[in-house]
């Protein structure tokens, strides 16, 4: 048995396990990624990636653009809708080519690329930046004091077992996850909200998509609810079908079947339909009652499981992976206090609860109106404020007095509040336009208005009073050219105010004017973001 020692070791090549890779290699922490699976999966599973988590994949140079490539649509060119079949006339339509134009929301673009391309991508890119992935490993056991993480590895080609010394253990592992199970974290909600099969065919799709990029189209047939959606491809679809446990099974869908379900879908009674996959899944909307448990931390589908509808799963844990990772670079790189870690629980369990709820009132919406007692008071809130705008509270915001208690901001008026999404406003940086997104990523950065100027003259005294906290600054006007005026109306400042914003661009602490000491105000505000212990040193 070999031993070996690595700052994080990751359990799950998944969006989380891989985002988490790719974000902590391009800070420069060592990661070990094991999958027990041989590859990655072929299945297109979770469809598309939306404003947010696109923003949060910005760190990578030519990452979007590589994502927006991997899909046959363009950005914009979606549909979604409800119907009795594809070739039948919408009963309500949710987009139409077009509707996403979201140029003054942020700098990023929808993608529609679905989970089969974006995967292979993210396994590239991590490894091209040095994450050491490993699949055919499975993480056999693991114990953890407050020193690190103890976890056996076994390779499934020989058998061979390795002793991994871990500093933490970030557990993606899907929705079975075994390591929140053996760490006893149950899950709370709804198990079972409803039983599918996902089908993958090959078809003529060219009726049913009508020159359509992508298209998701959730269908109320007289036979059967689901959902089909486009898999980039003219000759591919995958159709997910409910059916109900108490009267048929999975075994049910035999090929004749599925054929016949997906010429009923299409609306087309004649086509030739190949049948490639049938997966059966369970529809649950469940949320573990811990995230975090010493140095191991549960993200994606191992930490909460949701309706696909509405495309929040693969979000929640791209989000999550990009949480963990800018604190865990932090904290090993001694930036910031091992407190910081403690944050990501109290920020992301309440996202998460909140896409829960979001997702299944999407569900009952789009599919079964007849399932409203599924239904609760936080699914109601908009779903584009869910998806982009959504809180943060923990003792890394600053918040501000009075809490106005809201779970989300509003992504078309911004209020600049600490705990909110930076605001995309757009910028001209040495005569480059940019986004105040582009600015963010690594460490903290100061914006401040016209006249903070002693905002400026400060950060670097209050970073050095601070350890040496990374931090850069720059002066809206001065450093950064406003193209319509908008940054002050948008984070809510005076000309004589400032901005902290973190990594994951969210809003850390604000100052809606120039106090009469900026140094120990900026120093103070620094402190409690990055967690750091006041009275060391």
């Amino acid at each position: 048995m070999t031993l070996r020692h690595v700052p994080v070791l990751i359990a799950g090549a998944g969006y989380s396990g891989l985002t988490t890779a790719l974000l902590l290699s391009s800070r420069g922490v060592p990661c070990l990624l094991v999958e027990r699976r041989s590859t990655l999966s072929s299945h297109p599973r979770a469809h598309g990636l939306n404003l947010r988590s696109l923003e949060l994949l910005l760190l990578i140079p030519g990452l979007e653009s590589e994502l927006q490539r991997a899909s046959r649509a363009a950005p914009g060119d979606n549909t979604t809708i409800i119907a009795e079949s594809l070739t039948d006339p919408p009963i309500r339509t949710l987009g139409a080519p077009g509707w996403s134009d979201t140029s003054r929301l942020s700098p990023a673009r929808m993608c529609s690329a679905g989970q089969d391309r974006v995967e292979p991508i993210l396994l590239r890119r991590a490894r091209e930046l040095g994450a050491d992935i490993r699949f055919c490993t499975e993480l056999v056991s693991f114990t953890q004091d407050e020193n690190g993480v103890r976890a056996v590895l076994r390779d499934a080609s020989d058998g061979g077992e390795t002793t991994v010394l871990a500093d933490y253990l970030v557990a993606s592992d899907g929705s079975g996850s075994e390591i929140r199970k053996s760490l006893g974290v149950g899950m709370v909600g709804r198990d079972g909200v409803s039983h599918a099969v996902s089908i993958l065919f090959e078809a003529d799709l060219a009726r049913a998509l009508a020159g359509r990029g992508f298209l998701l189209c959730y269908i109320r047939n007289r036979e059967f609810t689901g959902a089909f959606v486009s898999c980039d491809d003219q000759d591919r679809g995958q159709l997910n079908v409910e059916y109900d446990p108490h009267r048929e099974s999975p075994s049910d869908f035999d090929a004749a079947r599925c054929e016949h379900v997906v010429r009923a879908a299409l609306g087309q009674p004649d086509l030739e339909v190949r049948i490639l996959d049938v997966i059966p899944w369970r529809m649950s909307a469940l949320l573990a009652e811990r995230m975090q448990v010493g140095r191991v931390f549960l993200t994606g589908d191992a930490a909460h499981i949701m309706p696909p509808v509405g495309g929040l799963a693969g979000q929640a844990a791209i989000q999550d992976a990009a949480d963990i990772a800018w604190k865990l670079a932090m904290a090993i790189h001694g930036e910031a206090g091992p407190a910081l870690l403690d944050t990501y629980e109290p920020e992301r369990r309440p996202v998460a609860q909140l896409a829960i709820a979001r997702a299944t009132e999407n569900y009952v919406e789009r599919i079964r109106g007849d399932r409203a007692e599924l239904s609760d008071a936080r699914g109601r809130v908009n779903y584009l404020d869910v998806a982009m705008s959504y809180r943060y509270r923990s003792s890394a915001i600053c918040l501000e007095e009075p809490d106005d208690g809201r779970v989300v901001d509003d992504t078309l008026r911004p209020s600049g509040r600490p705990g909110s999404r930076l605001a995309h406003v757009a910028l001209l940086r040495d005569g480059a336009r940019i986004s105040t997104h582009d600015i963010v990523g690594r460490g903290l950065v100061l914006f401040a208005g016209p006249s903070g100027g002693a905002w400026i003259a400060a950060a670097s005294r209050a970073a050095e009073a601070t350890g040496g906290a990374p931090l850069t600054a720059f002066q809206i006007g001065v450093d950064l050219i406003e193209e319509d005026d908008s940054f002050l109306t948008r984070t809510a400042i005076g000309s004589g105010g400032a901005l902290l914003v973190r990594p994951d661009g969210f809003i850390a602490w604000r100052a809606l004017d120039e106090p009469s000491d900026p140094v120990a105000v900026l120093a103070s505000a620094i402190t409690r973001v990055l967690c750091i212990d006041s009275s060391e040193g």
